[in-house]
């Protein structure tokens, strides 16, 4: 039943789908709403995948048993396609409130759109996908990979991190499973009940390295010096230049030199 009658009809997690191995979460989700009618909140998780999805096809590597590999099916069909990036803050909020619930000490930090950061160190990925039809999200399949109990990451990765490697301990993966989906369900609560402001506010103060003069690259590999002002209605990234002008770059547009 969608989230449309009433918002606390939702228990993101229940049911909760547990695969050993897959080739992705997200495909295997994608699979199940295209063959039948999963109800809103369902999650599939894996303990290992092949063929783990990034953003624009990149891979998410994870070793078996050590991380939350998983994806929510949603259907937020009161959100206008012109505004899916709202879903995308309350997402990445959600992340991000779960990261620091085990960490609370450390800085932790949404790296637009919705890479979450420790510091300089990435900890979670984010990828939704999104299914429209008419003028409405049909449906909505949220990929998450966090880094949890995994120590040792490919050289290939630049700057990984994990619970496990800044708590020095590690951390019970079902518990862990229990807490997300309640900061899930929480975020897109108040996602459904429009409190748009506040998810954005909560968004920009926790949006990695802004009103920061860093530098930045954009896809003419030309490198700047600029400030990150805001996203603007649509999650493009409004970054102001040392001369004084401002950018609106969206996503693989721009990319941090780190």
């Amino acid at each position: 039943m969608a989230l449309e009658h009433s918002d606390s009809s939702l228990f993101i997690g229940n049911p909760h789908i547990r695969l050993n191995s897959v080739g992705s979460t997200n495909a295997y989700a994608q699979e199940c709403i295209s063959k039948s009618n999963p109800t809103e909140g369902t999650v599939i998780s894996a303990s290992f995948q092949s063929d783990g999805k990034g953003q624009i096809g990149r891979f998410w590597e994870s070793e078996m048993d050590k991380n939350i590999l998983c994806s929510t099916i949603l259907r937020p069909i009161f959100l206008p396609p012109q505004d899916q990036f709202q879903l995308n803050m309350a997402v990445s909020l959600a992340i991000l409130d779960f990261v620091s619930h085990y960490i609370p000490n450390e800085r932790v930090r949404i790296k637009w759109p919705n890479d979450i950061y420790v510091n300089d160190d990435k900890i979670a990925g984010i990828l939704i996908q999104n299914t429209l039809k008419g003028k409405s999200i049909s449906s909505c399949v949220v990929g998450t990979g966090i880094n949890v109990n995994q120590i040792q990451f490919s050289s290939f990765i630049p700057n990984p991190t994990s619970l496990c490697k800044i708590m020095q301990t590690e951390v019970n993966i079902e518990m862990a499973f229990l807490k997300l989906f309640e900061y899930l369900t929480i975020r897109y609560r108040q996602l459904f009940r429009g409190e748009i402001e506040s998810l954005k506010n909560a968004y920009l103060q926790h949006l990695y390295r802004i009103n920061e003069w860093w530098h930045f690259e954009d896809v003419n590999y030309a490198v700047f010096t600029g400030k990150i002002l805001g996203v603007d209605e649509i999650g493009q990234l409004i970054v102001e230049r040392e001369d004084g002008r401002q950018s609106v770059f969206a996503f693989r547009e721009i990319r941090f030199v780190i």
